[in-house]
């Protein structure tokens, strides 16, 4: 992979709840389309967090119970917190959650839509065996996705 293909990842803030009951306010290192769920299931068993003071710890991917992300303040909107599935995709930016420029063309918009879906359809994690939690947030996650791929063909058809 050439250097220029590795794009850094984004810290995101999440709230962590473990299985022994514990929780505590993190920074998740996620990739720049912001697939959590694809962090969550990838093949690591431990995945890096940074704490509210700084510190890098990892922790053991068994012992995660939920992660609840935090609103993004600098752009007001909240990733996934909650039960506001239904508010967040109009304040979402469509091309940050498809993972592609703004200068797309229309294929490399459909395809990208497409290649969410593949990633974060619930009906393929349920059949993952994931708990519950797991499959709500790829709910959500499939309604802010379909949101957006519906904003930017409006938009298209619209201009």
């Amino acid at each position: 992979m050439q250097q220029s293909e590795k794009l850094p990842k984004r810290k995101t803030p999440a709230d962590v709840e473990f299985a022994d009951g514990s929780s505590m306010k993190v920074m998740l290192f996620v990739s720049p389309q912001g697939r959590v769920l694809d962090m969550l299931n990838d093949g690591r068993s431990f995945l890096p967090l940074e704490t509210e003071d700084g510190e890098i710890i990892f922790v053991r991917k068994e012992a995660i119970c939920s992660v609840a992300l935090i609103e993004n303040r600098s752009n007001g909107r909240a990733n996934g917190n909650g039960n506001g599935a239904h508010a967040e995709p109009s304040t979402m930016d469509p091309y940050e959650l498809l993972g592609i420029s703004r200068e797309a063309t229309a294929e490399a918009i459909r395809e990208a839509y497409r290649q969410r879906c593949r990633e974060n359809h619930p009906d393929r994690l349920q059949a993952l065996g994931l708990p519950s939690h797991f499959i709500e947030l790829a709910t959500r996650r499939m309604a802010e996705i379909n949101a957006a791929y519906d904003r930017l063909k409006e938009a298209r058809s619209a201009g």
